[in-house]
C-alpha cells in the first residue's frame, strides 16, 4: 500500500489552515458607490460563485484532455471546486472527476482532494475505476473590470500506480451576484 501520497496530500491540507490571526482581520474600508463610507460590498476578497471550461496535458498517458468545472465558495478563503475532464484518443475513453478544496493566495491557488480516474483500454480490454489523492497549484491573474478569468493549474493525482501530472488552463465566469461588475 502506497501511504506516502496520502502523507503529502494531509500535510499538505493542514498548511492550508487558517492562522489565529486571520478570524481578527478586518477588511479596510472602502467607499461604496454614492460616495458614502463603510465597505462596498465585494471588496472583502471572498471568492463568488463561477463555472469555467477548461483544457489540458495529462504527461503520464500522453493525452489531451477538456473539461469543466465549478468553483463554489464554502469560507472566505475556501473554495470547493469540482471538476471533470474527458481525455482524448483513438484507443481509449478515460475521465477523471474531482471534488478539491482551494486556497487563495494573492493570485495564485494551491488546494488537494481526492479524484475518481476511469480507465478503459479498448485494445488491451483493460478497465477500471479507482480513487487516488490530488494535489494542485494554479495562477488565477484578477482582471478588473473584466468578467472572464483565465487560469493556469497542474495537478498531481497519485493512483496506485504512479503519480500523474497535468497541466489545465481555462477561463472561468462568475455566475450570481458574483458575475455582476462593480463602478
Amino acid at each position: 500500500m502506497r501511504t506516502r501520497p496520502t502523507i503529502v496530500l494531509l500535510l499538505s491540507l493542514c498548511a492550508l489552515l487558517p492562522s489565529m490571526a486571520d478570524g481578527q482581520r478586518r477588511p479596510r474600508p472602502r467607499p461604496t458607490p454614492g460616495g458614502r463610507g463603510g465597505v462596498a460590498l465585494g471588496t472583502l476578497g471572498a471568492p463568488t460563485t463561477s463555472l469555467g471550461i477548461r483544457g489540458g496535458y495529462d504527461a503520464a498517458v500522453d493525452r489531451w484532455s477538456v473539461g469543466a468545472q465549478l468553483r463554489l465558495p464554502v469560507a472566505r478563503r475556501l473554495a470547493f471546486v469540482p471538476s471533470g475532464d474527458v481525455f482524448l484518443g483513438d484507443s481509449a475513453t478515460d475521465w477523471q472527476l474531482n471534488a478539491d478544496l482551494t486556497v487563495p493566495l494573492r493570485g495564485l491557488y494551491v488546494g488537494g482532494g481526492i479524484g475518481l480516474l476511469r480507465a478503459d483500454d479498448r485494445d488491451t480490454g483493460e478497465r477500471g475505476t479507482r480513487a487516488a489523492p490530488n494535489l494542485l497549484a494554479g495562477f488565477e491573474p484578477r482582471a478588473l473590470g473584466r468578467v472572464v478569468r483565465p487560469f493556469i493549474e497542474g495537478r498531481w493525482t497519485f493512483p496506485n500506480d504512479g503519480a500523474r501530472f497535468r497541466l489545465v488552463g481555462g477561463v472561468s465566469v462568475p455566475i450570481g451576484d458574483g458575475g455582476r461588475r462593480r463602478r
